[in-house]
């Protein structure tokens, strides 16, 4: 039963990842507010995962060193929302959740329906990043 919830809630999670860059290409919201929800959302869910191996440093008493890993994907997210421009706030996001998945994968030893629902989960991620980084390309030309 948890694993149909995870899948169910994990998929769930993906629609602003989908569904904004359709948005901004139908003008159903402006090109800035788009990419703006997008980032924040993205540094949202981000900073979620890190949760979870903050969560995972202190429930199993892990070393200081990983709590300090796990504060990473909060800080490049936040710093993300508030310093750095579009393209380069996109591209920072996308790395760190490829980062957190090798992280997760190094770390633990993740039941296989775990371990493949968070590959197409961070691959959809990662790809709606690039198609928001196409869209600012194709709309300042």
């Amino acid at each position: 039963m948890l694993k149909y919830h995870a899948k169910i809630l994990g998929y769930a999670g993906l629609i602003p990842f989908i569904m904004l860059p359709f948005f901004i290409l139908w003008e159903t919201v402006s090109y800035f507010e788009g990419v703006d929800f997008f980032i924040q959302y993205s540094a949202i869910i981000l900073s979620f995962l890190g949760g979870a191996l903050w969560f995972d440093g202190i429930d199993k008493k892990r070393s200081v060193v990983f709590l300090y890993m796990a504060m990473l994907p909060s800080i490049l997210a936040w710093l993300s929302v508030i310093w750095l421009p579009p393209v380069i706030a996109l591209m920072t996001l996308a790395c760190s959740y490829t980062l957190v998945i090798f992280y997760e994968f190094r770390l633990y030893t993740l039941a296989s329906w775990y371990r493949s629902l968070r590959i197409r989960l961070t691959a959809i991620t990662i790809g709606s990043h690039l198609m928001i980084i196409w869209i600012i390309q194709q709309m300042s030309r």
